[in-house]
């Protein structure tokens, strides 16, 4: 039996559907839910959801929320929330510096704790990114032969 899972941004839902597992990073760590968990609500910090489903796997990045699971059901309420495959690195990159420089500037016109947050999210979808790309290139061609070019991995 697995679980229906609906992820919801303030913007949009971005997921609905099953999976046979789901992992998210919270305030205490990653947590990984398998179907007939006990019910429970925890916090999301800036990082990642992962859904399984068999060999497959599906890479969000979220910016923090909300993760809720009662009766092989989780939904997730992130502040923000974005597939991995949707992601433009090279605007992610630039996000990430801009922050990055804004948290090490220290001036008294920057708010600390928004660069802080800002510099999480941008590292949270380089994060997704960067998971999908290590996740694909493992996979094998319908020839046998994976996307690193190494027959029979």
């Amino acid at each position: 039996m697995p679980l229906h899972v609906e992820v919801v941004a303030a913007e949009r839902s971005i997921l609905s559907g099953e999976a046979d597992e789901v992992l998210a990073d919270t305030a205490k760590g990653q947590v990984g839910i398998l179907p007939r968990h006990a019910a429970m609500l925890t916090l999301l910090v800036p990082g990642t959801v992962r859904l399984r489903r068999g060999s497959e796997e599906e890479i969000l990045a979220v910016g923090g929320g909300f993760l809720e699971v009662s009766e092989n059901n989780v939904v997730v309420l992130a502040d923000s929330a974005e597939r991995a495959e949707e992601i433009d690195v090279a605007r992610a990159e630039e996000a990430r510096r801009r922050a990055a420089e804004r948290v090490r500037g220290h001036t008294p016109d920057i708010d600390q704790d928004r660069a802080q947050a800002a510099l999480a999210r941008s590292l949270s979808r380089l994060r997704a990114v960067d998971v999908a790309r290590r996740r694909t290139r493992g996979r094998r061609s319908p020839e046998g032969v994976s996307e690193s070019g190494m027959v029979g991995e």
